[in-house]
Formats: C-alpha cells, sequence, structure tokens
C-alpha cells in the first residue's frame, strides 16, 4: 500500500464556525471545532472521516466560533486539547470540563509533533486572548 501524503479540508469557515481537517498517513488533527459536536461529526462524515479518530485539536484562540464542540468531543472521544496557557484560561469556563490529561498547555511559538507532523505555532493579531496560528 503506498501512503499518501497531506490531506486538508476546511469543514467551516465563517462567523458560525471555523474548523480544519488535517490528515498524515500516521496523524488526523483538527484546528478548531467552531460547530457543535454532532455538527462537526457530520462534516467529518461528508469527507469519508469519523471524529473518533481524530488525534489532537489545536485552538487558535478561544472565541466561540473557533471552540463550540471542544469540550463535548474531549469528554465524549477522549481527545487531547493543545492550546497556549492564556488561551486556556479564556476558554475553560466556555466548554465544560475537561480531564486533566486532555490539556496539553504549550507556549506560542513553539514547534508540536504529532506523529510524522511537525506543527508550528506562531502569534497572530485578533480580539482574544493570546491568539496564535499553526
Amino acid at each position: 500500500m503506498q501512503e499518501q501524503g497531506l490531506k486538508v479540508s476546511l469543514l467551516a469557515s465563517g462567523s458560525s464556525g471555523n474548523a480544519t481537517y488535517i490528515e498524515t498517513p500516521k496523524q488526523k488533527l483538527l484546528v478548531d471545532c467552531g460547530l457543535t459536536g454532532k455538527a462537526i461529526t457530520a462534516q467529518m462524515e461528508k469527507i469519508d472521516r469519523s471524529i473518533s479518530d481524530v488525534d489532537a485539536i489545536l485552538v487558535t484562540h478561544e472565541h466561540s466560533d473557533h471552540i463550540k464542540g471542544i469540550g463535548v468531543l474531549a469528554r465524549k472521544y477522549g481527545i487531547p486539547i493543545y492550546a497556549n496557557e492564556k488561551t486556556w484560561q479564556a476558554m475553560a469556563g466556555k466548554i465544560g470540563k475537561v480531564a486533566l490529561e486532555q490539556q496539553e498547555i504549550f507556549n506560542t511559538g513553539d514547534t508540536l509533533t504529532f506523529g510524522d507532523l511537525d506543527v508550528m505555532s506562531f502569534a497572530v493579531s485578533h480580539d482574544a486572548a493570546a491568539p496564535q496560528f499553526y
């Protein structure tokens, strides 16, 4: 079987919700999850993928159109959530309880490694606690 490269799918964009799915041969990530858990599950099914296979969710910032479904998915599927400390503080009360072992805090500017994928984080300008992109 030949391994395929990087796949990126924009699941939602705009004020009603933002979510991007990134897949390599060994990793499956979401960047933001601004839809409900049910809606993001449906969007994943449209691209023949399952939310239960997602290895991690990376958060850009704490606005609801970027985090709406994060808490539900973390609790239901045990998916770890990655965000910088200020973003975690700003979103903690909005996403409900997330198990401590699923809370992955890192510094903006860090490079995160997920199997065969290195993800660089960098600061961006936005009206949020400590917005970043990957």
